[in-house]
């Protein structure tokens, strides 16, 4: 009798979650504004259903609504979608329900997100748009170099001379198709990592509300990045040098994403003691220390912090990497 209330339970929540899934999915595809958040709330239903079930309900969930979606809009986005929100809510929900550690939650949600993504990619290039990926990102760079266009001719009738805006348009003369392809793989694993990180603190946030007991995300300015991460992208940057001068075609690839992946973390890293400081040990307010942040990192001091994180990886002056405090114990 307990196991038939039990089952009639999660038919139920299973079936109010489909609901709610479809619901968000078809926002996330009519309502641009929402699709900029859609995608960080669309794993929190998946993630709920899986603390409170088991995986069989949670995929049958996820692969109704994706058949739901598909009928009331297109198959496609149907299939997409649900792949989509359901690897990266299967993977938090798993991650949380087996109290792991916050990079191993971070870690599977990149990895999840990054596989849902180039899915998502190539299903589009080749059953949508039916392109080819040179073909969409020649689109892409088109549509941005006009822009930036725009922004150059309302520069000039504003006064500013070419020899201003020189860095910027030079600037601009890298943003070519070659250029995107070869960092595509970078910037696909750095999005993937922006995504995790958001979508896990936006799901605690959530779960908690919920009475979910959700381990917390670090404060930025303790978040440390490890030397073992920092040598393995450098290892891999490293790698594409001598590809690049074997002649090998993907070694430019491997070149430009490590090195795109190694600036991002070190500028990261440093961003993170510049805040620890102003913050903490100078005793600043948020809004001055972020004022001098925006007005410093989109500058050529921004440089600084680049210089800054590396030398914190290596000596970690904040004494937060708890390997390297358990070494020296």
């Amino acid at each position: 009798m307990q196991n038939r209330i039990y089952n009639t339970k999660g038919t139920v929540e299973a079936g109010v979650m489909t609901g709610l899934l479809v619901i968000l999915a078809l926002m996330n595809i009519y309502l641009p504004v929402f699709s900029i958040i859609g995608r960080f709330i669309l794993p929190i239903p998946v993630v709920v259903l899986l603390l409170r079930h088991n995986l069989k309900v949670t995929i049958t969930s996820v692969v109704a609504s994706g058949i739901l979606v598909g009928f009331i809009y297109n198959p496609l986005s149907g299939l997409t979608s649900a792949v989509m929100f359901g690897i990266t809510g299967i993977s938090l929900g798993y991650c949380i329900k087996k109290d792991k550690d916050v990079s191993v939650s971070i870690f599977a949600l990149a990895i999840s997100s990054l596989i849902g993504t180039i899915i998502d990619f190539v299903v589009y290039i080749s059953l949508i748009s039916k392109s080819t990926v040179v073909g969409l990102i020649d689109e892409m760079v088109k549509i941005m170099n006009e822009s930036f266009q725009s922004v150059l001719n309302m520069y000039s009738q504003m006064g500013i001379s070419e020899e201003q805006l020189k860095p910027l348009t030079d600037s601009l003369k890298l943003f070519n198709t070659d250029f995107i392809i070869k960092v595509l793989p970078g910037l696909l694993i750095m999005s993937s990592i922006i995504f995790a990180y958001f979508t896990y603190n936006i799901t605690r946030a959530i779960l908690r509300r919920l009475n979910y007991d959700i381990k917390e995300m670090p404060k930025f300015t303790h978040i440390h990045v490890n030397i073992k991460i920092a040598t393995i992208v450098a290892i891999g940057l490293l790698t594409g040098i001598i590809l690049v001068r074997q002649n090998i075609k993907i070694g430019e690839y491997i070149l430009n994403s490590s090195q795109l992946i190694l600036q991002y973390i070190f500028l990261f890293n440093g961003l993170s003691v510049a805040i620890y400081y102003l913050r903490i040990k100078y005793k600043l307010s948020k809004i001055m220390t972020l004022l001098i942040i925006m007005f410093t990192l989109f500058s050529p001091f921004a440089m600084v912090y680049v210089m800054l994180g590396i030398s914190d990886i290596i000596i970690d002056f904040r004494k937060i990497d708890k390997n390297r405090i358990v070494d020296n114990k």
